[in-house]
């Protein structure tokens, strides 16, 4: 029933190929079109694998796993190139292709002067390939290699434009950060198989119960090691600090990795994992723990940084610190629910942004922004919508998903009164960040009186309209959201009601709005006054707490201090050495004995003769 599903994957992985050895030969229309169309192809699929599982019976609905063929069979170990067809593959499908499509769409406007456009969509078409491997996979081994080949996508994707220093190193410490989490994740899989025998899903999810107990310490180490690979990837504290400087590739790769793609590899990895994770409440208070505090620390730092594209991706940080929160309370479908509508609206906030960027010629600095109000009225209120799905607002997605899980933060067993305050403080930051952003942009004069601002072409305008739609309307689905997963996990999600926890948070994100209109519409002297107040604390955020620093100074230059010591005493006066003086010896020893190898005959004849009186003379005489 779900062969076609293979096609998924094999569209983007075709697209791909085809860009990467013939794109510079065909015109940029054409390496548009299939840049687009694969991943379209990809996303009609998608719908067909959704609509397979839908006409099943419910109690069947759980899905199936697909075997190509079995790969490796050595010993007891057996290995299948398969992929997992359920509801949470497929919901993976749909946001990861459907966004991706229409980032891609909006990319052909956005890149089209640059000189390496077929390279971009090829890369473009291998983020999504990557993604989706991770996603569909079968087992943990296809889901490693799914993670590695989203690394290395994205590494390619921040480090698009080579030329620039900044762009190289940004997508090294990507990369570099991320190698971290493949590291916890890979000794992970040695710990499952040698727990269970096998890399299989289906087959380690159901002999998980029966194998452990509560928080043995078996499932806390390969829960906690998992962890590490899904806090990497997802940029939660301590391994976050890489996500910022990913906004230095293109605003298309800043809206993919943060709306569809990498960044939400981790909160599926906790989603399929569940029932190990459900064995290890330790581990369970631990991601919600750091879920919530990188919802705020993340907030902190979104309120005082100037790059557009920087607050959003502080905002990006904040909300996967939400999604953890859900899954670390055990309300997943409300974790996945909220990634869903998070790929909207962050996705239309990224596009905005770069509509915005585009339109003054790559200035990212909302300092030098401002009355583009009615320059660029679609742009404008495509930002609004999407700000405002970010705050929270009423009846927009961001309020049905968000509002959600800070209510049962409260309200679950394993919630509590601590992760309900931090979330609610983090929504009134949220609202403040967001609309600080909207105002310095949009509201007041120009503050670029050089530059010549313009709406965006209509393929990059469609896009924010069809995203716009998406993130004013996608909370209606959270009913189907939590029916379509319920096979998953086992069960649907107790929507809480608490007339006044409900009126709190609503009060926290109109508070945070209100706050930046009084600061920066009508205020802005005293935002100058409040820094001065405030000059320690401030610098401190402003300067993100340090932490690069911090690293620096406890990591990189002791690392490569020993580096070079080894390099100076190891390498060179060591193995170096031995080496050049092995050579030397033997050179001295010929130099030695060359004098035997005169060349002339006679006195070959007289060192044979020398040689048999020697020898007799040891025979006679010993």
């Amino acid at each position: 029933m779900f062969a076609s599903s293979w096609l998924i994957l094999l569209f983007p992985l075709a697209g791909f190929i085809y860009l990467s050895w013939y794109g510079e030969r065909i015109s940029k229309t054409l390496v548009g079109v299939i840049g687009c169309g694969t991943v379209g192809g990809s996303f009609l699929t998608s719908l067909v694998a959704l609509s397979d599982l839908l006409f099943l019976p419910a109690e069947e609905r759980v899905g199936r796993v697909e075997v190509l063929y079995q790969w490796i069979s050595a010993a007891t170990f057996k290995l299948d190139l398969a992929i997992m067809v359920d509801p949470l593959s497929v919901f993976m499908f749909l946001i990861v292709t459907g966004v991706g499509f229409v980032i891609h769409v909006y990319s052909i406007g956005y890149m089209h002067d640059d000189p390496a456009y077929s390279r971009f969509f090829s890369y473009l078409n291998l983020f999504i390939f990557s993604m989706l491997v991770l996603v569909a996979a079968a087992d943990f081994f296809f889901l490693i290699v799914g993670w590695a080949l989203v690394g290395l996508a994205s590494y390619l994707l921040i480090g698009f434009y080579k030329e620039k220093t900044s762009a190289v190193l940004a997508a090294r410490k990507a990369f570099v950060m991320n190698v971290i989490g493949d590291v916890g994740m890979v000794i992970a899989a040695f710990v499952i198989f040698e727990s269970f025998g096998t890399l299989n899903f289906v087959d380690v999810f159901a002999a998980a119960p029966g194998t452990f107990r509560i928080n043995d310490d078996q499932i806390l180490l390969i829960t906690l090691l998992l962890l590490v690979g899904a806090f990497a990837k997802s940029a939660q504290l301590p391994l976050h600090t890489w996500l910022p400087d990913a906004m230095e590739g293109p605003t298309p790769v800043s809206a993919l990795i943060h709306a569809a793609t990498m960044v939400t590899a981790g909160v599926y990895l906790i989603a399929r994992c569940h029932v190990l994770y459900e064995l290890a409440p330790f581990t369970m208070y631990l991601i919600a723990t750091v879920g919530v505090l990188t919802a705020v620390f993340a907030g902190t730092m979104g309120m005082v940084q100037y790059d557009i594209k920087r607050v959003i991706a502080y905002s990006t940080m904040s909300q996967l610190g939400y999604m953890f929160l859900a899954m670390g309370i055990g309300v997943y479908s409300l974790g996945m629910f909220h990634l869903m509508t998070h790929a909207f609206f962050k996705a239309l906030l990224f596009l905005a942004a770069g509509s915005v960027i585009h339109a003054l010629d790559g200035e990212q600095d909302i300092r030098k922004m401002g009355g583009l109000q009615k320059i660029m009225p679609l742009t404008h209120a495509t930002f609004l919508i999407g700000a405002l799905a970010l705050a929270g607002f009423p009846l927009t997605s961001g309020y049905f998903s968000k509002e959600a899980i800070i209510l049962s933060s409260y309200h679950e067993d394993m919630g509590n009164f601590v992760f309900w305050a931090i979330a609610l403080i983090t929504a009134g930051m949220t609202a403040f960040y967001i609309f600080r952003v909207y105002f310095y942009t949009f509201i007041g004069k120009t503050r670029s009186p050089d530059a010549h601002p313009h709406e965006s072409p209509a393929l990059m305008a469609v896009p924010l309209l069809v995203l716009a739609a998406l993130a004013l309307f996608g909370g209606l689905l959270a009913p189907l959201v939590d029916e379509f997963l319920a096979p998953v996990f086992g069960r649907e999600v107790h929507h809480h009601h608490d007339g006044m926890l409900e009126t709190i948070a609503l009060l926290a994100g109109v508070g945070g709005i209100a706050t930046a209109a009084l600061l920066y519409v009508t205020g802005k002297d005293r935002v100058g006054l409040i820094k001065e107040v405030f000059a320690p604390l401030y610098d401190l955020v402003f300067h993100k707490y340090y932490l690069d620093e911090i690293y620096d100074l406890l990591i990189v230059k002791p690392t490569k201090a020993i580096g070079a010591f080894l390099e100076e005493k190891a390498e060179k006066q060591g193995i170096d050495y031995a080496v050049d003086e092995v050579g030397f010896q033997v050179k001295e020893v010929s130099r030695g004995i060359s004098f035997w190898q005169t060349g002339r005959v006679r006195t070959y004849a007289l060192n044979m003769v020398a040689g048999m009186v020697i020898i007799l003379l040891f025979v006679v005489f010993l």
